[in-house]
Formats: structure tokens, sequence, C-alpha cells
């Protein structure tokens, strides 16, 4: 998802521009390969001193490109996995909400931007973030999930069991989601409370469902 580096739908470029832009880009992207929590992969410790130094460093490319073209929300989204990385949750946001004004449609970005609201208490905006996203692509399960959980923390329980079964749905070998649906139905019945962080789901999700 980082690697797009061509300006489109932009003013005509020069030639000298479109240089500048894409070796601005490829300097920044280099500095921060290895150090980005991407979909996937483990999480990292805390980056030292130096990879810090190489961190804020690639934001001022990156915003230098963003000078070029005002419209590489590739950039503006490595901007805010940057600040992610640094532990800046509030503009990692606010970066993501930039990225998603020029790339509506695209699920990975819709899933981070949903993700980090919620990380910040943010629910309501995580769930219009997830409808935004499956008005686009309803056949993805993890918008889905991720709904559930937004509408679970927001005393939603009825509507969540709804998102979880969609996403069952969709993805019936999912080990996670029928155990979630279950949780999900127990707080609709008033067996469980309604939870108020999403470690307190985790916590209390039924080993089977």
């Amino acid at each position: 998802m980082l690697g797009a580096t061509t300006p489109s739908m932009h003013p005509p470029l020069t030639q000298a521009q479109i240089k500048q832009h894409n070796d601005l880009y490829d300097s920044a992207f280099a500095l921060i390969e290895g150090e980005i929590l991407l979909d996937g992969l483990p999480a990292k410790p805390p980056p030292n001193f130096f990879a810090k130094h190489r961190l804020r460093k690639a934001i001022q490319l990156f915003q230098k490109v963003i000078g070029i073209n005002s419209m590489n929300w590739n950039a503006m989204f490595a901007i805010a996995k940057i600040h992610q990385r640094l532990g800046n949750a509030q503009d990692s946001f606010d970066w993501m909400l930039k990225a998603r004004e020029f790339a509506p449609d695209n699920t990975s970005l819709a899933k981070e931007t949903a993700l980090t609201a919620a990380h910040l208490g943010m629910y309501g905006k995580a769930i219009a973030v997830s409808l935004e996203a499956i008005a686009l692509n309803p056949d993805d399960p993890s918008l889905q999930s991720n709904l559930g959980l937004s509408l679970l923390l927001t005393n939603n329980p009825t509507r969540a069991v709804e998102a979880f079964k969609q996403a069952m749905r969709l993805e019936p070998a999912h080990p996670t989601t029928p155990r979630l649906l279950a949780y999900a139905r127990s707080v609709e019945s008033g067996e469980l409370r309604t939870p108020n962080t999403e470690q307190e789901i985790i916590q209390n999700l039924p080993r089977t469902a």
C-alpha cells in the first residue's frame, strides 16, 4: 500500500518535478523500511534514538512530496504510519483522514483509520468510517468485524450481532468471529455487561462459540 509514487489526477508536472517527487518519495520510503507497523507483521519494540531520527526525517521528505503533488495519499498515509510508530495516535489519525479524502474506496486505509479511531476511543467515528468502507466494499469480512467491535463499545450489541453474522457469512472459517458473535449475544442478552475497551472484549471472549 505504500508503493505508488507517480502523481495522478493532478495539474501537469514538469519532468523535473516528477523526478524530484519520485526521488524524494523513494528516499523517504528507504528511511522507514522495516520500521513501519503493517498488517500481518509482528509488533516491534519502540524505535530507538536513531530510528526516531530517521522517521522524523522521512516525515519531512514526505511533506515535500505532498508539496509537489498535493493529492499523493500514499505519502499522507506513510506520514500517518510514521506517527503511529512514534506513538502519536492523534497525528496518525489526522493524516489518515487526509489520505482518505483522496482514496475513500481503499479498504486497507479505511481499516487502519477505523482502528486508529477506536484506539483513540472515538468509536462513533470508527463506526462512520467502517460504514463508508462497507458501502464501497460490502464483501470484506474484516470491515464487518471491525464495525461489530465498535458497535459493542458504543452499547449497540444487537447491531454488533448483525455485523458479526455478516462477517461469518463472508468468511465462515475465521476462528475468532464465532467467538465474537457469541460474546455480542451475551452482551445483548444482559449476561455480560457492555465492554468499555477492546482489551475487555478480548479478555472475556468465550474459548469456543
